[in-house]
């Protein structure tokens, strides 16, 4: 009996151990939803349609929302076929802090702020929303969401520099 608290303290040491260990590295599905957004990103670089087309749903929609220089709220629609036909080289798009939700091996959800760059000068930051669902086993974008923020820059690479 005086050995019950001993154990109960253990267990529960060990419980914490697993846990963060467990937590160091993503769970399988966390990575490979991970791996889909950045083939999206490498191939948006690359210019390759084809790779573009593997990782998303053809009748998907993207949306882009910001404000316009003049101060108007923007929203753009964008199918996805559309932003696949319109891609032009020296894109580049990087995602930092990446949060991954997952709902079994249904739905991923990825998001993060981003910085993008058209032929090597910055243009933007924002935050990117992909919204992926497993189809065939692999994960897919099914709708991709961003903010376009010309002046976010500073305060989103703050961010990602805070402990």
């Amino acid at each position: 009996m005086t050995h019950r608290p001993a154990l109960r303290a253990a267990a529960a040491l060990a419980a914490i151990a697993f846990a963060t260990s467990a937590a160091g590295a993503p769970a399988p599905d966390e990575a490979a939803a991970l791996a889909t957004v950045q083939r999206f990103f490498d191939a948006m670089a690359a210019v390759d349609r084809a790779t573009l087309a593997e990782v998303t749903f053809p009748d998907g929609v993207f949306t882009a929302v910001g404000f316009r220089p003049n101060g108007e709220r923007r929203l753009d629609r964008i199918p996805v076929g559309g932003f696949i036909a319109g891609l032009k080289p020296g894109f580049h798009e990087a995602m930092w802090d990446p949060q991954i939700r997952l709902r079994g091996d249904l739905l991923a959800t990825v998001s993060g702020p981003y910085e993008f760059q058209a032929d090597g000068k910055t243009t933007h930051c924002g935050v990117d929303v992909f919204d992926l669902v497993k189809a065939d086993g692999q994960w897919r974008i099914a709708a991709l969401t961003w903010t376009a923020e010309p002046d976010a820059c500073p305060a989103l690479k703050a961010a990602r520099a805070a402990p």
